[in-house]
């Protein structure tokens, strides 16, 4: 029953809109002017504060940017990966087995803890700023 009566009065506002708008000529200052003022300035009114706008902004780039950093840092562990696998198949001795393990080892803790380190400090950085 409700939703006849909204729907009756939504067709009432539109009839209403149009009868208003053809007994007024266009540019003569009647409804038609008002109507058109009222959809530019809805046109420019923002829906949220600019404070906002800038906030959500600067945690997208940041997010972009970490996920790039973590992005690179893991396409560099699979480049690593598949060389240690190279030299793996290409070894001849347990030693040079060995070797390979070691240098990998010592290769890839270095590399995650220098990257992760800068992805942290960049982490510390925008949260400083946050605070701030």
């Amino acid at each position: 029953m409700t939703a006849t009566i909204h729907e009756d009065e939504k067709r009432e506002r539109r009839t209403r809109g149009l009868e208003l708008a053809e007994a007024s000529p266009p540019g003569a200052g009647g409804a038609t002017d008002h109507l058109g003022e009222k959809a530019a300035a809805a046109s420019r009114v923002s829906f949220t504060f600019p404070e906002w706008e800038k906030s959500l902004e600067a945690t997208r780039h940041f997010f972009a940017a970490s996920l790039n950093d973590t992005l690179k840092l893991v396409a560099s562990s699979l480049h690593d990966q598949a060389a240690f696998l190279k030299a793996l198949a290409d070894s001849k001795t347990p030693s040079e087995l060995l070797k390979c393990h070691l240098d990998f080892a010592e290769q890839s803790w270095s590399k995650s803890f220098s990257e992760g380190s800068k992805i942290l400090d960049r982490l510390k950085h925008v949260h400083r700023l946050a605070v701030s």
